[in-house]
């Protein structure tokens, strides 16, 4: 059986976060209020459903001022390249 990924996701072009697997929920990575995000940068989840997802890449890491070292792990995480 082939191990599942964990999705690296920007939402609503304002908050980084990764998609919890089997669930309607992402958690917060970096939140940015100047792109308009209404969540805190202090951990949490967001639910999902019927948000604009889109997979996240290096330059959105870039973007969000997070660092990426330790994410560039293709056996455990899925992103855009």
């Amino acid at each position: 059986m082939e191990a599942v990924k964990i999705k690296l996701v920007v939402i609503e072009n304002h908050t980084l976060g990764y998609l919890i697997p089997n669930s309607d929920y992402a958690g917060i990575l970096h939140a940015s209020i100047l792109k308009g995000s209404p969540y805190s940068n202090f951990g949490g989840s967001i639910y999902i459903k019927h948000k604009n997802i889109k997979l996240a890449s290096k330059n959105d890491f870039d973007n969000f001022r997070v660092s990426f070292k330790g994410f560039d792990n293709e056996n455990e995480y899925e992103f855009s390249k």
